[in-house]
């Protein structure tokens, strides 16, 4: 192992730089006693010994968390490596036991219960024996050396030599996947090999990053053959996914119900066991649909027409109907007719009417129409007063090819600390033939659309909300509620609505289609790793009796068996913001103010939903 004590030097001194005035750990003498002082600093000092273990063994996490000091490195892939990990995590976990609860302050014990779920989830992960079981395990190298490729950096000097050290870093990793991978679910492997292939088609992308500024023709060469060599390490690992991938096996891919309940509390503190969970999402599905169906009416309505009165034989023979009879039959028309309106609509509506609306809207420079539509949403919100008004300062660029297979955008920084203020919003640009092109310009990019991803994404979304918490005590910008964050994703969309500035009938669409897709997206992920459904049955239910296509039930299966509960901590974060919101309308009634609610939330960060509503409750105190 590394030298612990200057790893310890390396991190004390990036909290010292990183962490900036802390919201709520700020004490005085005079307003607490000096036993909740020391707990609050042994707390402190077991958190930097935590941070220290993941730089140590998991230099890929210590990059995301905002660490330069781990950015040269890969995952060791070993037994032995994994074995001296998981011992740590258990020595650090074991010192936490040391801390009484009680005896910290009140903002100090919503911070270690953040650090103790992120290190029960470590300890989880390590046991799992993804060194000979997870080819996904493997993959996440790639996404590794794109972390680095998407981070801004001070010098574009150390950005190269460290992409370059990761790039080396691919050839041992084919050879411990070789040697250790050998119980893998096929339909991992299946997914592992998707990832190989499109890492494989983006060096050239990296190439050319790489050699951009570089006029020294050696080392140019030199950049070359590294990443020549950095390809066939792919290629060696790509066969060897496909080979697993084509092995008939019984490992199953989906977790099952304990493991599922543990990863749902640690990785994302969702408490509610699975089974009633379950009965949740399946309610949210169906209310989410309903939505959709009073969303899709205003397109669906036929244009009046004058009404046609048929005749029976009486009537024709001139003897008429009694009243009663006639407008029995009146009654029974309107009764059809209603009934035929209150029918759910599914996926297959929705395409329909997407397809009509989007057919000309969509712009033929997608960067440039969502930079001037990203202006106009900032400048709504910060004059909308129901949010602390925030500058921001980002970039909208095309996305890098290895992230563009799956993503329609993704937004950094999703980094822990970021030395640099300035982020860059990057968007998958449409790629393929002409008609290709606008297939996906219309899906991704016409202005519901656009609107929906800004509000989520950049304002009052997950964008400025991270911008926030700047001001927030470390355990909280490192290890963070991934269910209060995405609840807050989707809960800003819900704000844009409530504002007016998603009020068209087309944007109104856009967003119940979008809910719609969260709840289909939570019951997948519940049903599937619970082992309540078969794959099979998931994508049957998906395109049959929700209307989706093909490519879009598999997507949505994918992302269940690559971040499993992912999908799930939306809808729940979501549903924790409203019910909270919910609760202090009623209490305050005309009292209420929505912007001293949301002020207090982020103000709160993104702790577990436990500590936020006691949180809240100390604000409103």
């Amino acid at each position: 192992m590394r030298n612990y004590h200057s790893l310890v030097a390396v991190l004390l001194a990036s909290l010292a730089v990183c962490a900036g005035p802390i919201a709520h750990a700020q004490v005085s003498l005079g307003s607490t006693d000096i036993d909740t002082l020391l707990a609050d600093n042994e707390f402190n000092d077991l958190t930097a010994r935590y941070a220290s273990v993941l730089l140590s063994f998991f230099p890929e996490r210590g990059t995301r968390l905002g660490y330069s000091s781990a950015n040269a490195q890969l995952d060791e892939r070993t037994p032995q490596h994994s074995a001296h990990a998981l011992s740590s995590l258990r020595s650090v976990r074991e010192q936490f036991k040391r801390v009484q609860p009680n005896k910290l302050s009140a903002a100090k014990r919503a911070d270690l219960q953040l650090v103790l779920n992120d290190i029960d989830y470590m300890i989880w992960l390590e046991e799992q024996n993804r060194v000979r079981t997870s080819p996904l395990y493997y993959a996440e190298a790639f996404d590794s050396i794109y972390d680095l490729r998407l981070k801004q950096m001070d010098s574009k000097l150390h950005q190269r030599a460290e992409i370059l050290a990761r790039l080396r870093a691919l050839e041992p990793l084919a050879e411990q996947a070789e040697t250790y991978l050998t119980q893998a679910p096929a339909y991992q492997a299946q997914l592992a090999m998707e990832k190989a292939y499109h890492a494989f088609l983006a060096m050239d992308e990296v190439t050319i990053f790489l050699l951009k500024n570089v006029t020294d023709p050696d080392i140019a060469k030199q950049i070359k053959r590294e990443v020549i060599t950095a390809k066939q390490s792919i290629r060696r690992l790509f066969n060897l996914f496909k080979k697993l991938s084509q092995e008939e096996n019984s490992y199953d891919f989906r977790l099952g119900a304990d493991a599922y309940g543990f990863l749902l509390a640690n990785q994302y503190q969702i408490q509610q066991k699975p089974a009633v969970l379950l009965t949740q999402l399946q309610k949210n599905v169906q209310i989410s649909r309903e939505n959709l169906t009073k969303a899709l009416d205003p397109f669906m309505r036929q244009p009046e027409t004058e009404e046609v009165v048929l005749l029976d034989a009486d009537e024709a023979n001139g003897t008429p109907l009694k009243k009663s009879e006639s407008q029995k039959k009146k009654k029974k028309k309107k009764k059809e007719k209603k009934s035929e309106s209150l029918a759910l609509r599914n996926a297959q509506d929705f395409y329909a009417v997407a397809n009509h609306l989007t057919a000309v809207e969509a712009p033929q420079d997608p960067i440039a129409a969502l930079s001037k539509d990203a202006a106009k949403t900032v400048e709504f919100f910060n004059q909308s007063g129901i949010l602390p008004t925030q500058k921001f300062t980002f970039n909208v660029a095309a996305m890098p090819q290895y992230y563009a297979y799956s993503r329609a955008y993704l937004f950094v920084p999703p980094y822990g600390n970021q030395p640099v203020p300035q982020a860059d919003f990057f968007l998958r640009l449409p790629s393929g033939n002409q008609l290709a092109k606008q297939e996906q310009l219309n899906r991704d990019f016409n202005p519901a659309t656009r609107k929906l991803m800004l509000t989520g994404e950049l304002m009052p979304g997950r964008y400025y909300q991270t911008i926030l918490s700047e001001k927030l005590s470390l355990p909280r910008r490192l290890y963070p509620s991934r269910t209060t964050a995405n609840g807050w994703s989707a809960y800003a969309q819900l704000l844009a609505k409530e504002q007016g500035y998603l009020v068209t009938d087309e944007e109104l669409l856009f967003m119940a289609w979008n809910e719609y897709l969260r709840a289909l997206k939570a019951w997948t992920d519940a049903e599937l790793n619970t082992r309540q459904i078969s794959y099979e049955q998931a994508f049957d239910t998906l395109t049959a009796e929700h209307g989706l296509e093909p490519a879009q039930a598999e997507d949505i299966i994918k992302q269940t068996v690559l971040a499993p509960g992912e999908a799930v901590s939306y809808q729940v974060g979501l549903d924790t913001l409203v019910n909270l919101r919910a609760k202090y309308q009623k209490k305050q009634k005309k009292k209420f103010s929505n912007s001293a609610f949301n002020t207090y939330l982020l103000q709160a960060g993104n702790i577990t939903p436990e500590y936020l509503e006691s949180e809240m409750d100390s604000f409103y105190e």
